[in-house]
């Protein structure tokens, strides 16, 4: 457990338990940020900020958790999921009282905090109060997704890139490089779905100024875009895919073919070589088979019979292929 405490008298303070609230009666308002609470540590800070049991159940229960916005008497509940690494979903709780805040979350998602620390740092001299923190902490992680998104776009681009300029040898793994793509496409626009609305809700109750207001129009913008470029990568990554496996499409039926032309040419020669089998058997005698002898010379009359089984191979063997040509069996 890590406990950030961030009040508007003693600034920014760090502790390891819940012992630092010890004092908080001596803030005009504070924002809490719990990192890993276990469920006894939420339910006390429940008792110590009066949460209903029902906020501290959303609070603990991650992995049920869907993005929303809350009113409970005196407190507002957002639950505004983030993800971690770019695959993998975590909840960022935030409740909003009057003049506090508390926000849980786990360790994956601290780098949020961080930086919104540094924003706040940034407006040191401005009147900052806990509507501002809440916009803040949205603000970072709406950021944080577009950025993912970013990202993935300039993954599908190369890919639609790679897909249309490289052969299809050079495409090791593309499959697989788009299945993951589109999973983490999938996961953004899963998490980009409902947060206008909350957006929205949270404008409404804790938006008490038109700058404010503002800012929080803004981020229902970028959510706007997030959505717009999920949609366009999707259809850009089909249309990549559509293409690739248009290509291994062609290229099996390039190999096929190849095979079919060299199944076909060895079935002709095959072919030809049962006749001559036939002719073999028909002319198989005993003749004189030239230079059998070596101290005899060859003569006409004793090779002639030699030579007109030689002959009608060859014949039988040229006008087989000779047909076959003709019939262009060996150029399929």
């Amino acid at each position: 457990m890590r406990v950030l405490l961030l009040s508007d008298i003693n600034g920014e303070q760090w502790a390891q338990d819940l012992s630092i609230l010890d004092e908080t009666e001596k803030y005009g308002w504070l924002w809490l940020d719990v990192t890993d609470p276990t469920q006894c540590e939420v339910e006390q800070l429940g008792q110590r900020f009066g949460l209903h049991p029902l906020t501290v159940e959303d609070i603990v229960d991650d992995a049920t958790s869907q993005d929303k916005m809350e009113r409970i008497g005196g407190y507002a509940l957002v639950m505004y999921r983030t993800t971690t690494d770019m695959t993998a979903e975590t909840a960022f709780s935030i409740v909003v009282g009057s003049g506090w805040i508390l926000s849980f979350h786990t360790s994956a998602a601290q780098m949020h905090v961080d930086r919104v620390l540094d924003r706040l740092q940034e407006h040191s001299n401005e009147l900052l109060g806990s509507s501002f923190v809440v916009y803040a902490l949205i603000d970072e992680i709406t950021d944080w997704l577009t950025m993912t998104m970013t990202q993935i776009e300039h993954d599908v681009v190369q890919i639609d890139n790679a897909v249309m300029t490289q052969v299809p040898e050079e495409h090791t793994g593309m499959l697989q490089h788009m299945g993951l793509l589109r999973r983490r496409i999938v996961g953004i626009q899963r998490l980009q779905l409902g947060k206008p609305d909350v957006v929205r809700r949270v404008a409404r109750v804790l938006g008490s100024n038109d700058e404010l207001g503002h800012h929080f129009r803004d981020v229902c913008d970028h959510l706007a875009a997030l959505g717009s470029l999920c949609t366009q990568c999707e259809v850009v990554l089909s249309r990549a895919h559509s293409n690739f496996m248009a290509q291994m499409s062609l290229k099996m039926n390039q190999t096929t073919h190849g095979l079919g032309m060299f199944s076909n040419r060895w079935l002709v020669l095959l072919g030809l070589m049962l006749p001559l089998q036939l002719v073999a058997m028909a002319f198989g005698q005993n003749v004189y088979v030239p230079w059998m002898y070596s101290d005899q010379p060859l003569r006409f009359d004793t090779i002639a019979p030699w030579l007109g089984i030689m002959g009608c191979i060859l014949l039988a063997f040229a006008v087989g292929l000779g047909f076959a040509w003709y019939r262009n069996y060996l150029s399929r």
